[in-house]
């Protein structure tokens, strides 16, 4: 269902025009191409944005470039302002694909956006992975569209 809705998103062509929603439903269709070109757009200007350069890292990572990822979320985190939890719910996540303790970049996300969807997702993984309740398919099924099919439950 969720791909369904990313296509007819980007059927719908310049109205639909923000970089961070395109290159997020492009990721989400596994066209990573795609998905760096609108994340690109978007930082030609704004140069700084974090949230661009946070998905744009995690995009890096789906396509196996862990360094350029590691580089572009240190970029990411110097650009974060007082509310952006992007580059931290990033890092996190790829330190739980690495099998690290993602735990104080998720505390740094949740301080910054408390409500953060993608934060409170992970955090929810970890212990569920700590012998806590499972997380239900959607959320592990968003989970996987933005760090990856191998992010197990």
């Amino acid at each position: 269902m969720r791909r369904i809705i990313c296509a007819a998103l980007l059927c719908a062509g310049p109205a639909w025009a923000d970089p961070l929603a395109t290159g997020n439903a492009w990721r989400a269709l596994d066209e990573f191409g795609a998905a760096l070109a609108a994340y690109d757009a978007g930082l030609r200007a704004a140069p700084d944005d974090a949230s661009l350069l946070a998905e744009r890292a995690l995009t890096l990572n789906r396509l196996g470039e862990t360094e350029r990822a590691r580089a572009e979320l240190v970029r990411a985190i110097a650009a974060a302002g007082p509310r952006d939890a992007a580059p931290f719910t990033a890092r996190a996540g790829l330190a739980l694909l690495a099998g690290q303790d993602p735990g104080a970049d998720l505390a740094e996300a949740l301080r910054r956006v408390p409500a953060d969807r993608r934060a409170i997702s992970l955090r929810a993984l970890v212990a569920a992975r700590q012998g806590g309740p499972a997380l239900p398919p959607r959320v592990m099924e968003a989970l996987r569209q933005d760090f990856g099919p191998w992010l197990a439950d």
